[in-house]
């Protein structure tokens, strides 16, 4: 960006007074024009249009070139956020990228489960959960290849509007073996992110899924040998009631209230109650709406909606669309600096020592791993983890 303190119009240099002020920039636009008026690249230019309005337009030019000099901090934050808005795909991108190496970590974990890889930094299945929140320090990672990169791109330019952003760090589970594997009465795994599938159905490596997982069985008895010497056994289910919960979400109340409520005013206000509950629990929710025309109003090409959509849907999916364009047209440049890091030396964000750190100051790694070990104490084997 340019620092405008050396501007010519700069407002320390303007006049005090609203009157002087206002004279200057009149003095000005006469200014203005007549430097358009008595340039010959001007009037070159000219000679490409109807001589009609040339004299008007060279009016307009100067009114506009006043109001700019007048108005500079505005349109110079326009431009600022502009840029700023641009630099974030960048950084969305980047992103984005730590998807393959999730992904990557996840198959990983798949053959470490059962047995078939041993990895130095990981000993209990807990350890995946952290190193996904550190995955761009992660040291055991495969580099990510070109091809992988252009399956992510491939991805992100067909993924539908139900499919998870993978460039939101809201999206916090991606190493999350238990939620992604359950099956459901027909034996698919329908939590599975729709990146991991994708890019399974690309890579063949969906046969990794049916992989035992023989690691957390064996974490899991020694976990319940600890269990059963301090006398903590788990709670039978036998008596449990399986009837469905009643929070009290708006839902629920408006359900209670046509089969409880007998005053008309109380049944009337439980009506408007519906009315709104509805409108403010579709989705998408207006807030998305909001954002999404706030992107699509910024878009640097023509975008169209989808037409098997409602009007709603539609306007957050040609969003996302968009947004998957503007990541997938950022990644060749981020995977390019990614490479260059890599050679470099310079790859992971954080340091071996800080790493170290944060993973002994992480209460749930430290716990689970001592009662493993008395665990395995407990069953006569020796107090490591290699089991």
């Amino acid at each position: 960006m340019i620092d405008f303190n050396g501007f010519t119009f700069h407002k320390s240099r303007l006049p005090k007074e609203f009157g002087e002020q206002d004279a200057f920039f009149k003095e000005l636009e006469k200014s203005f024009y007549a430097d358009v008026r008595h340039s010959e690249k001007a009037k070159a230019y000219f000679g490409q249009f109807n001589a009609r309005h040339i004299e008007y337009f060279m009016e307009s030019y100067a009114r506009k070139k006043v109001e700019l000099a007048k108005s500079y901090e505005y349109y110079n934050e326009i431009l600022r956020e502009k840029e700023d808005y641009e630099l974030s795909f960048h950084k969305r991108a980047e992103s984005a990228l730590h998807a393959i190496l999730q992904k990557k970590l996840f198959n990983l974990q798949l053959l470490w489960r059962a047995g078939q890889k041993q990895i130095d930094e990981v000993d209990i299945c807990y350890d995946f959960h952290f190193w996904e929140n550190h995955i761009a320090s992660c040291p055991f990672i495969p580099t990510i290849e070109q091809y992988e990169k252009e399956v992510l791109k491939e991805y992100l330019l067909t993924a539908n509007e139900f499919d998870e952003e993978i460039d939101s760090p809201m999206y916090i589970s991606w190493q999350d073996y238990e939620e992604f594997t359950r099956k459901d009465e027909r034996g698919h795994m329908q939590d599975m992110p729709a990146w991991y599938d994708f890019y399974d159905s690309r890579m063949g490596t969906g046969g990794l899924l049916n992989l035992p997982n023989l690691k957390e069985e064996k974490e899991k008895f020694y976990l319940r040998l600890v269990h059963e010497k301090k006398g903590i056994h788990p709670v039978s289910s036998v008596n449990e009631d399986n009837r469905p919960l009643l929070i009290g979400m708006g839902d629920e109340l408006i359900a209670f209230a046509k089969f409880f409520e007998s005053d008309k005013y109380f049944i009337q206000l439980f009506k408007g109650f519906e009315i709104k509950y509805n409108k403010e629990s579709r989705i998408p929710f207006p807030e998305d709406i909001e954002m999404a025309i706030a992107v699509l109003s910024s878009a640097d090409r023509p975008i169209y909606l989808p037409s098997h959509l409602n009007w709603n849907e539609a306007i957050v999916s040609a969003a996302k669309k968009y947004n998957n364009i503007k990541i997938a047209e950022a990644l060749d440049v981020v995977y390019e600096e990614y490479r260059m890091f890599n050679e470099l030396g310079l790859s992971f964000r954080e340091s071996v020592e800080k790493i170290k750190k944060i993973y002994e100051e992480d209460d749930i790694a430290q716990m689970t791993r001592k009662v493993i070990l008395q665990g395995r104490l407990i069953n006569g084997e020796p107090e490591d983890f290699n089991y």
